[in-house]
């Protein structure tokens, strides 16, 4: 939920721009980013010290672990740190551009922004959470999601041939009031696109591509389920590139699922991880 916090704060301030463009002449663009992460990190702050205990132990940290059986979510959450910090600098990247700053500019201050906001704000904060902790696992995965970002929004040659997604089918009979910690009905991948590719953009190929995913199951760590009852699933698949084949109908909005897996749109082979 902490890391969907900034997604929210970054679209909301972004929506708030546009819609109040007149004020926002007023500012530079060099204010404007400065504000945004002002904005954003004094709500994180504030959100923090009220909801997430901020401020109320000495600076701690503890290792966490990465992809173990032992771990509190088998990897899962750390995926998910690096998929935020990935998104947060995609989402950003266009934001700054809109605003004046050169293509290379926009990349890197999206990816300083995205590291800012999670490293040093979040992370710094959670070190003095009873609940948390400064976790190394988290800030390792926080930076390599934005340092992905970076490179993705930087080259789109990169961009057009491969995607990070992830995939969230929820139980609707038990539903969770975070979803955005539901690591047991989540998964997370990387998809080839074969319509970034010269020799194939122009073939049957072209709406089709290869995902290589990671998921987990069993490790909700709010029940106590025994270690050799927890699975770890790497999984190979053939999907449908539904951003490519959906744009000639929805546009730029079909871009969505370049983030987003929909379930049911593919076939895998999945291997447990022993």
């Amino acid at each position: 939920m902490r890391h969907f916090f900034i997604l929210f704060l970054a679209l909301t301030l972004h929506s708030s721009e546009h819609n109040e463009s007149n004020e926002a002449e007023r500012f530079s663009k060099a204010q404007k980013v400065l504000l945004t992460n002002t904005a954003m990190a004094g709500a994180i702050a504030i959100w923090g010290y009220t909801q997430w205990d901020y401020g109320t132990e000495k600076l701690h940290s503890g290792s966490e672990g990465w992809f173990g059986k032992e771990t509190s979510n088998g990897g899962s959450d750390k995926l998910g740190h690096f998929y935020t910090n990935y998104l947060m600098t995609r989402i950003l990247g266009p934001i700054f551009h809109d605003w004046g700053y050169s293509h290379e500019e926009a990349a890197l201050y999206s990816a300083l922004s995205s590291a800012f906001q999670s490293i040093v704000i979040m992370e710094v904060g959670d070190a003095t959470s009873p609940e948390h902790g400064f976790s190394n696992e988290d800030f390792i995965a926080d930076l390599l999601g934005s340092i992905a970002g970076y490179y993705w929004y930087r080259y789109p040659s990169i961009a057009k041939k491969i995607d990070f997604r992830i995939e969230y089918l929820p139980d609707f009979n038990n539903l969770q009031s975070d979803f955005t910690t539901d690591y047991e009905h989540m998964k997370h991948l990387l998809a080839v696109k074969a319509s970034g590719f010269e020799a194939l953009e122009h073939t049957w190929a072209q709406y089709f591509e290869l995902h290589l995913g990671y998921y987990t199951r069993n490790f909700d760590h709010n029940s106590v389920y025994p270690i050799e009852d927890r699975e770890r699933y790497m999984y190979a698949g053939i999907g449908v590139n539904l951003s490519h084949l959906l744009r000639p109908s929805m546009g730029k909005y079909s871009s969505i699922f370049n983030y987003f897996q929909v379930p049911y749109t593919y076939i895998s082979y999945d291997e447990e991880w022993e």
